[in-house]
């Protein structure tokens, strides 16, 4: 499979029912099979398990958590979107574009951001 010069790299986080979290392997098969039928490369696949919800979701307070990492061109990620929101036995997803990596680096001195009010000097306080 040839990965295009369009592709981008992208991060999908899906949320499997808990009462289908057994078959998350199949969820996760089946959705890496989308992506790389339409030139993607899938580069890393991390099951995160059973975990709470930070609020209700079709009256579930739990869900299995699976996060997807690959290069895809846009037409794949569509496609993935469309097939997650298809999907009976997904409660939640996510998709994210992630930029390249650059390093970044402060100049010396400037460990942390600076304060609203400018550069003013703390108010000293005299004795009474």
């Amino acid at each position: 499979m040839e990965s295009t010069t369009n592709s981008n790299r992208y991060e999908t986080v899906f949320v499997i029912h808990p009462e289908h979290a057994g078959k998350a392997k199949e969820f996760i098969d089946r959705f890496k099979k989308i992506v790389e039928d339409r030139s993607a490369v899938v580069t890393h696949v991390e099951e995160w398990g059973m975990r709470d919800l930070a609020y209700r979701i079709q009256k579930q307070s739990k869900g299995y958590y699976t996060l997807m990492q690959f290069t895809a061109p846009p037409d794949a990620v569509a496609e993935l979107d469309r097939n997650l929101k298809l999907s009976e036995g997904v409660i939640r997803h996510l998709t994210v574009r992630v930029e390249e990596e650059t390093p970044t680096t402060r100049p010396e001195g400037e460990d942390r951001a600076p304060s609203r009010g400018g550069e003013r000097e703390p108010a000293k306080s005299e004795p009474a």
